[in-house]
């Protein structure tokens, strides 16, 4: 499984975000992508997505930026993924029915439950924990 250049920085944004969630300041693209290292014309466009998946907020103007939605507690990482790419784990194009031989459907058959497996676990981690544990250095993760 490949994780995309869009759902890493998109990610990246969110857990910026998070780290400045009670500062009730908005934050500034410059900021996010300083801090992040994200190029700022693709911010732009994941914080549009993001923004239209109800994840951010943002104000205009000079002090204006971005800011969560809600808590970093509400926001998973299914979330973010369904916010960037709709489908967190994706079947092959023209395997997405179980059609054909009996090899064929049992590989469906697999990947459908990998992929329920993958789903169920990412709505389990929120960014509250991210922080966490970034703050505290865990940074070991196993699934």
């Amino acid at each position: 499984m490949k994780i995309s250049a869009k759902i890493e920085y998109a990610y990246k944004a969110v857990l910026e975000l998070s780290l400045r969630y009670n500062n009730d300041v908005p934050v500034q693209i410059s900021s996010i992508s300083e801090a992040q290292g994200i190029p700022k014309k693709f911010l732009v466009q994941l914080l549009l997505r993001l923004k239209n998946a109800n994840l951010v907020n943002s104000t205009r103007g000079i002090a204006g930026g971005y800011y969560l939605a809600r808590a970093p507690a509400q926001i998973t990482l299914a979330d973010l993924f369904r916010a960037i790419d709709e489908e967190i784990v994706s079947l092959p194009k023209e395997k997405r029915s179980p059609q054909g031989s009996e090899a064929a459907r049992l590989f469906f058959e697999i990947w459908r439950g990998i992929s329920k497996e993958v789903v169920n676990r990412l709505e389990q981690i929120n960014f509250e924990q991210l922080i966490y544990r970034l703050k505290n250095e865990q940074l070991t993760y196993q699934i």
